[in-house]
């Protein structure tokens, strides 16, 4: 080396491992080569239902909880180099090992998350229909420790860091720029955080209670993914659901009864309101409801009636937390659950108004994988846990509640509890989590497996009827059920056919859309068994008529107080409607729509125009399209739903057409 010259780092040696550099290069990694890969999964998504103030503050506070693990990646890197020095290894050593401890897990996640996007991109371009299973997942996983176990044997694992390490501290100073810019517009923008404030309305509830007669408890029971023929709650035959129809022979037992979307969010919202996802616009995993359904909802109006109002939920989507309506609750809380999968979206749940949870949970992205594989035959979500956090909730009630618990079972996986498992597919098949396909297309050679899916499918049903029977039980006992107004239903049903095995999606056929509806009345003993289409958007109203409250402002629903009281109920059309792909800020012609008026059904695809027509009463499973021979009755439903779709419009458009620039 000539004298004078800088000195030249030799290609396997690496920079000094101090705290603020490992702190630093993770930053990096995370924010400008893993959190890109993020956004582009879900861009469409964030663009319909964002506004860019929305996406602005949601990604700069990702950028905030992303330099929580580069934070501890670097605090563990220099614990590990202090032991290795004190150990009697070289300093060398000590800094290329807190070098690996900071590198080897961002540059996995950067991994993943390019797989992962590559992988969608790719069934969206080849064929949607395909998908990865959880063993050839957890095969990516081994193969890639695999190699850098084999790199660090061969010597070269010091060698690709030292490329690496020096890339990352290269994109340092854009990191941490955005990193303060974030900071700065979270001051400017700050989110809400569960827990800070007062409950809204919590006084005036109070008040009126002390001002008015006790009035009945209000139990709120949803099953997720409860297909209305496969529970077979209603009539004389055979059910998978003993105890649900125990209490539908005193109740109002509705066989005709859809939800009005076919994934969680949407229905689940409707249930809050009373409106239609049109209206409350819910409509994709990443949507909130309209800020016009804020102090719309039920639990608003009873807890200004002096009520209590808790929300427990095991399916995040179907929480206040994620429609936005979470501080209209004494409570909202996620059941509890062993999964590792769902730790970090609960707790990016505590950013209620925000989507972190839906998308910065990919952080940990190997956890969903490693649930497979922990549990590889019981489900982490069993509906108990549901149960058990509601019963402190019960024991020290203090005025009249309204308690909604939405439990996952039967939702896949299919995972039976002992009880039911085996009693209707013998052992040997389908036992694991990781032998079931998930939600996905398949070709008719497939059937048979995905017949033996519903039967575990259907064992599921059966597991999930004997928790509810024993929380039903335990209500008796405590001498609460008999005065209480208790509603059994559905969020969307689970299709095993049509070459589709799940929900969501464009599906709107019976298997996935019809779903039970129990309503029993305080002190009610006698059963009724009601056939008229009604709607999950009718749950609202008619608590509210059934308590003497007005209807709500805008309820799309309508009382079915008359068919509760024995009184026939009249026809009116049913909507339910598929709107993933429909975004607030254009004018609505995505999206698929059902109408279904008495014995017919009709089916319009926005887009295409196209529109399909069912006689439901001769043809259930919706095998034979009839638009064609039965014109006049197709142009009249259509136009109805025309009619509907105008109005949803309109009200689309005064809401956010002014809120992009």
């Amino acid at each position: 080396m000539k004298s004078g010259s800088p000195a030249v780092r030799p290609p396997q040696e690496l920079p000094p491992a101090s705290f603020f550099a490992c702190f630093a290069a993770a930053f990096a990694a995370l924010a400008l080569l893993w959190m890109p890969w993020v956004l582009l999964k879900q861009v469409d998504a964030f663009l319909a239902f964002l506004t860019p103030a929305e996406l602005a503050r949601d990604i700069a506070l990702a950028l905030l909880v992303l330099a929580v693990p580069a934070l501890l990646l670097a605090a563990l890197s220099q614990l590990v180099a202090l032991v290795a020095i004190r150990t009697g290894t070289s300093l060398r050593v000590a800094g290329g090992t807190a070098w690996a401890v900071t590198v080897l897990p961002v540059s996995f996640l950067c991994l993943w998350q390019f797989g992962s996007a590559s992988w969608a991109w790719l069934k969206l371009t080849i064929n949607p229909d395909i998908a990865l299973s959880a063993n050839t997942r957890l095969a990516a996983v081994i193969v890639i420790v695999l190699a850098v176990l084999a790199m660090w044997r061969l010597g070269k694992l010091t060698r690709v860091m030292a490329r690496v390490v020096p890339v990352l501290l290269s994109l340092r100073g854009p990191a941490l720029l955005m990193l303060m810019l974030a900071v700065a517009w979270l001051a400017w923008h700050p989110p809400r955080v569960m827990g800070w404030g007062a409950s809204a309305g919590a006084a005036p509830a109070v008040m009126a209670a002390t001002a008015r007669p006790a009035r009945p408890d209000v139990y709120l029971i949803t099953l997720d993914t409860l297909a209305a023929e496969d529970a077979a709650v209603c009539g004389d035959g055979p059910t998978r659901m003993p105890k649900l129809r125990a209490l539908a022979s005193r109740a109002s037992c509705f066989e005709r009864h859809y939800a009005t979307s076919n994934f969680t969010t949407p229905s689940t919202a409707t249930m809050e309101t009373g409106v239609l996802p049109w209206t409350h616009w819910g409509v994709q995993i990443v949507a909130k409801m309209a800020p016009a359904m804020h102090g719309q909802t039920l639990a608003s109006q009873l807890r200004a009636q002096g009520y209590e109002a808790h929300s427990i939920s095991a399916n995040l989507m179907a929480s206040p937390r994620h429609h936005g309506s979470f501080d209209e609750y004494d409570s909202q809380t996620i059941s509890p659950s062993p999964s590792l999968g769902l730790k970090p979206r609960v707790a990016l749940s505590h950013f209620p108004d925000t989507t972190l949870p839906f998308w910065l949970s990919g952080l940990i992205p190997l956890l969903d994988t490693l649930d497979v594989h922990l549990f590889p035959e019981q489900s982490p979500f069993a509906p108990e846990q549901t149960y058990e956090a509601a019963r402190p909730l019960i024991a020290n009630a203090k005025r009249p509640q309204f308690l909604w618990l939405h439990t996952l079972p039967p939702h896949d996986p299919y995972l039976p509890p002992p009880s039911t498992k085996h009693k209707l597919l013998p052992a040997g098949e389908l036992d694991r989590w990781s032998q079931l396909l998930g939600m996905t297309g398949y070709g008719a050679a497939q059937q048979g497996l995905i017949d033996k899916h519903r039967l575990r499918y259907r064992e599921a049903i059966m597991g999930a009827d004997e928790s509810l029977g024993r929380f039903l039980d335990e209500l008796d006992r405590q001498g609460k059920l008999d005065n209480a107004l208790v509603i059994v239903t559905s969020d969307h049903g689970e299709s095993f056919e049509r070459g589709y095995i799940g929900h969501a999606g464009e599906w709107l056929h019976e298997a996935v859309v019809r779903v039970p509806l129990v309503i029993k009345l305080p002190g009610q003993r006698e059963g009724h068994r009601i056939s008229t289409p009604v709607s999950l958007a009718d749950v609202v109203p008619t608590v509210s008529d059934l308590l003497g409250l007005p209807a709500i402002a805008g309820v799309e629903g309508r009382s079915l107080k008359p068919a509760l009281l024995g009184m026939p109920l009249s026809d009116q059309p049913v909507f339910t409607m598929a709107m993933e792909r429909q975004s607030r800020f254009r004018p609505i012609r995505d999206g698929h729509y059902a109408i279904i008026d008495g014995p017919f059904k009709l089916v319009l695809h926005a887009a295409e125009s196209r529109a399909e027509l069912y006689e439901l009463t001769k043809d259930p499973h919706e095998r034979q399209d009839i638009a064609a021979t039965s014109p006049a009755v197709a142009a009249r439903l259509r136009a109805t739903l025309e009619r509907r779709l105008a109005d949803a419009e309109r009200r689309r458009a005064a809401q956010f057409d002014n809120t992009r620039p």
